[in-house]
């Protein structure tokens, strides 16, 4: 088994250790099918040297955020982009970082105590529905998360109700998510209200960015 693989392995049960990558990834689609979120004992297999390599988070955000901004990670999992987020902010506005497991945010507690990010970021945890968001944001990240859970349209309300105008939602979908239906999504925002800001290239995945005018 080469390292790479042996690295997927580890980070599923029950794998047989001749599966090979693009085995191991079928059978992931395969449980996110059965399941409504990723649960955070996968949160090593998305936080990872190999993932960043991939989805670079400060070449995919920093075109998007500002100092001062108000900027939400919706789904934000073991902080694949919440701390860059912060980062990008340099020390100002403030970083929202929503999950519905209490285990992620607990991932990203320990790594931000005692740093200078740590006083601009706020760890909420929400429930399917509703989000909970108290405050309104210029910038919404949600990488990833959308095709997991239930209750897409309500959802999607939500958080487009609290995007401030001339706010951008940043959508971004693996490849499992058919393009008919990542269109059909895109589409529907639209409907609201919403704007094409500019379109994502994401490697495995389909990505946009939206404006409200």
């Amino acid at each position: 088994m080469g390292r790479f693989n042996e690295f997927l392995f580890n980070h599923f049960d029950n794998v047989p250790k001749k599966c090979t990558f693009v085995e191991i990834l079928e059978m992931k689609v395969e449980r996110f099918k059965k399941q409504s979120y990723c649960h955070v004992r996968m949160a090593g297999f998305w936080d990872n040297r190999l993932r960043r390599y991939f989805h670079n988070p400060n070449n995919i955000l920093k075109p998007f955020i500002r100092k001062n901004m108000t900027v939400l990670d919706f789904g934000c999992g073991p902080e694949v982009f919440t701390i860059e987020m912060a980062h990008l902010l340099e020390v100002t506005g403030k970083v929202i970082s929503v999950d519905m497991q209490q285990g992620m945010l607990e991932i990203i507690k320990r790594k931000i105590k005692g740093t200078a990010i740590e006083e601009i970021i706020e760890l909420h945890k929400c429930r399917q529905e509703p989000i909970g968001l108290n405050e309104n944001v210029d910038f919404a990240l949600m990488f990833y998360v959308v095709y997991e859970v239930p209750s897409t349209q309500n959802r999607f309300k939500e958080i487009l109700s609290r995007i401030n105008r001339n706010g951008l939602p940043m959508i971004v979908e693996p490849k499992a998510v058919s393009k008919k239906s990542f269109t059909a999504m895109i589409d529907s925002i639209k409907e609201n209200g919403f704007e094409e800001h500019s379109q994502l290239k994401i490697a495995f995945g389909r990505g946009i960015v939206l404006s409200k005018p």
